[in-house]
């Protein structure tokens, strides 16, 4: 029996991981625990038992906010200290921790004096235009075995000098949450959006470009170019980097003075993948655009840098900082109900999830051998 410890720091990668906590719970090789901080300690926070059963649940640390660096810093402050609890009350005998987030830093931080070997997922990919870019590549270089979701992604964790024995191509395993959706009518979903109808249902999500020297300026361009185009729009929530609860406020606003634009904090596993199968469009930064909605075809208009460098689909336009390009981009991709690309996504087929949990199996098994923990050397070149 092995002890597996998964961290959540937002709604977002619940999405993600939900298909890996499903198959290791029915390990019977596996004890999985799961550790939620960052979003989920919010006020307002949505409950996701339904998702975590069979684990046992540990929550800590605070919500980062969404507004100023200084409050962001005391947050990741008190998710190393709540996670230094969780590890040593549970004694895991590996961490997995995803992607790219300030609150999911800190998490992999705690790990260090413990030497608990770190699993990573999402690892190996790029965003130019947000902090996240630094985080994940710093994770990288913590973890010690990763499970990443295209082979452009190994091919950058070989180039930081990652063993190539430590690496597996197991696609992303939040493509998995939303193929196994069961299909909603386009009269159910506007009655569970509490939407008259879902006719060109545009879906915007934006998140601060935390690299730029204005990181609300993607959706400054948004809001500006869907003034110009009125047309029946669901926005969902911006992340808790700083700079979140701005966006947040001017969402609000907006909202509040366009009777055609609509609020919804999260979608959660049952309606996005539906909203994404029967919308016109998605427009935002957000990378579940670039990552997740390929798998329906649709249209994605991606705005800014946030996103720069990621690998994406066919059905991924990048359009700048400019409210006249957005809306050539609305009018282009955004105003046909029935446009669809056939060309698929780089992240995997819907299936990752049991690939990913097997390989956290096998390796928290080893129970931290000596193979598991050696890093490599500290020129940070593999001799791979």
């Amino acid at each position: 029996m092995s002890r597996v410890l998964s961290v959540s720091s937002s709604r977002a990668d619940v999405g993600i991981l939900g298909p890996v906590w499903k198959a290791l719970a029915a390990r019977p090789d596996v004890e999985l625990h799961l550790f939620l901080t960052g979003m989920h300690r919010a006020a307002d926070a949505p409950d996701i038992e339904d998702v975590a059963v069979g684990a046992t649940v540990h929550r800590g640390g605070a919500d980062l906010g969404g507004d100023t660096g200084s409050h962001a810093a005391d947050a990741m402050a008190s998710i190393t200290r709540a996670a230094g609890d969780v590890y040593a009350s549970v004694v895991p005998d590996l961490v997995l921790v995803t992607g790219d987030r300030l609150d999911m830093l800190p998490a992999a931080v705690a790990t260090l004096p413990f030497n608990i070997p770190l699993a990573h997922l999402h690892g190996g990919e790029v965003t130019e235009g947000a902090v996240d870019d630094r985080i994940r590549h710093a994770i990288t270089k913590m973890a010690h075995t990763h499970c990443v979701s295209s082979e452009g992604a190994r091919a950058r964790l070989r180039a930081l000098g990652e063993e190539d024995w430590r690496i597996s191509v197991t696609g992303a395993p939040g493509l998995d949450t939303l193929k196994a959706a069961p299909d909603l009518s386009a009269e159910n979903l506007a009655a569970a959006l509490d939407l008259p109808d879902i006719a060109g249902l545009r879906l915007v999500t934006v998140h601060p470009e935390t690299n730029a020297d204005d990181p609300l300026a993607p959706l400054e361009s948004i809001l500006a170019a869907l003034a110009v185009r009125p047309a029946l729009t669901l926005f969902t929530a911006p992340n808790s980097d700083p700079g979140g609860a701005e966006l947040r406020r001017r969402i609000d606003a907006f909202v509040t003075a366009n009777d055609w634009a609509h609020f919804r904090d999260t979608l959660g596993s049952r309606l996005y993948p539906n909203a994404l199968r029967q919308a016109t469009v998605m427009i935002g930064n957000s990378s579940s655009g670039v990552i997740e909605a390929g798998l329906f075809g649709l249209p994605v208009i991606n705005v800014g840098d946030r996103q720069k460098g990621r690998e994406r689909g066919a059905n991924v336009v990048d359009v700048p900082n400019d409210p006249e390009s957005v809306v050539t981009a609305i009018d282009r991709f955004g105003t046909e109900p029935y446009f669809r690309f056939t060309f698929g996504t780089p992240y995997g087929d819907g299936a990752s999830g049991p690939r990913v949990a097997a390989i956290l199996a096998e390796v928290s098994l080893k129970k931290a051998g000596a193979e598991l923990v050696k890093r490599i050397p500290a020129s940070g070149v593999s001799d791979a």
